[in-house]
């Protein structure tokens, strides 16, 4: 005769306020040539490098650089021949990301977004964190359904990570991109972990 087990569901969450921002931002220059539009974003973003002082320079990079004729854009911002633009990412703490944001839009950079995360190692903490809780959580639903049919919880038979339903609970492992107006003081990053777990259940005597 097989055993009886059930079978549960559970989620554990932890929160961490945000350690790392990254703030995206392009800077768009236009020219009769693709050389003139080019230089004249490549003089802009010497510009906005030196006016960002919250950060040190080595923070700043470039992640993409497009020239491109305006004819063959579906929505260009300039009625000139040419149209440069350069894609830039500044890390930083979050404490001073309205200071770069102020830097960058004041050089004549567009924000684009601000993301707020965690540090790998951090991350990874925290779902372990959450895959503690998440276990114990199911042992104490497993507990209450057994003893609702007069059986006690013995050994646990098998565990796996599982799916957070998203109308159950919502993983937030990374901090959504938001704009400036919004993002710029950002809550507690969520890190959520679910578990379906199988025990074995015994009646009481």
């Amino acid at each position: 005769m097989s055993s009886r087990t059930v079978t549960v569901t559970a989620v554990g969450r932890c929160e961490r306020r945000p350690e790392l921002a990254t703030v995206e931002a392009v800077v768009i220059g236009d020219g009769a040539t693709a050389s003139d539009a080019r230089a004249l974003v490549t003089d802009q973003v010497a510009t906005l490098r030196e006016s960002i002082t919250a950060v040190s320079s080595d923070h700043i990079r470039t992640v993409d650089v497009q020239v491109r004729e305006t004819e063959d854009m579906f929505d260009p911002v300039t009625e000139a021949a040419y149209q440069a633009t350069e894609r830039l990412h500044t890390e930083c703490p979050p404490d001073v990301v309205e200071s770069v944001v102020l830097e960058v839009t004041r050089a004549g950079g567009q924000i684009q977004t601000v993301e707020f995360q965690l540090y790998e190692k951090t991350r990874q903490e925290l779902q372990n964190k959450a895959i503690s809780a998440a276990m114990k959580r199911a042992r104490k639903k497993a507990e209450q359904m057994a003893a609702a049919e007069g059986h006690t919880v013995a050994a646990l038979q098998e565990a796996a990570t599982a799916d957070v339903s998203a109308g159950e609970e919502t993983i937030v492992e990374e901090a959504l991109a938001s704009g400036p107006d919004t993002g710029l003081h950002p809550a507690p990053i969520t890190v959520s972990e679910g578990v379906e777990a199988v025990y074995e259940v015994s009646a009481d005597n």
